[in-house]
């Protein structure tokens, strides 16, 4: 297990969305089924993004005539969620790259932790699909966003 990941308290996650379990994501077990996961991760994209001002990730770099590709991604499992319970999806950027960076989700029912991920994004050329540097822009923007300052590498 990424420890690093679980370390993260809730309240150092800026962008936080509840939402209710659904029958359509639950598994034979009753429990959400793992890949769920991943859709929930993608609702904590979307509000971090919202929060800066933008809904999805692609309209705010086009601003800067590149987008991102997700190119790694991991989850830990803590605990499972159950059909009608509301969890809260939490995400942050935790770390840049200099064409690169991470997205981290946390899930959460009440203050347990039920899930970590973490997605790796290239920042990419939107006419070449070559990876480019990260502009300073957004890296200052996240910087002013965040609780916890990302990792720079």
């Amino acid at each position: 297990m990424a420890d690093h990941r679980s370390r993260v308290p809730l309240d150092d996650f800026r962008v936080r969305e509840t939402v209710r379990v659904r029958f359509s994501e639950i598994d034979g077990q009753n429990i959400v089924f793992n890949g769920h996961y991943l859709t929930y991760a993608d609702i904590g994209v979307t509000e971090y993004f919202r929060a800066l001002g933008e809904g999805q990730p692609g309209p705010y770099f086009y601003q800067y005539g590149t987008d991102i590709r997700e190119t790694h991604c991991e989850i830990d499992y803590h605990a499972p969620a159950r059909l009608d319970e509301l969890i809260t999806i939490a995400a942050r950027i935790s770390r840049f790259e200099r064409t690169s960076f991470t997205l981290h989700c946390g899930i959460f029912r009440g203050s347990e932790r039920l899930a970590d991920i973490e997605i790796d994004y290239a920042h990419i050329d939107s006419d070449s699909g070559q990876p480019t540097p990260l502009p300073g822009s957004f890296i200052a923007e996240v910087r002013r966003f965040e609780t916890r300052t990302p990792i720079q590498d």
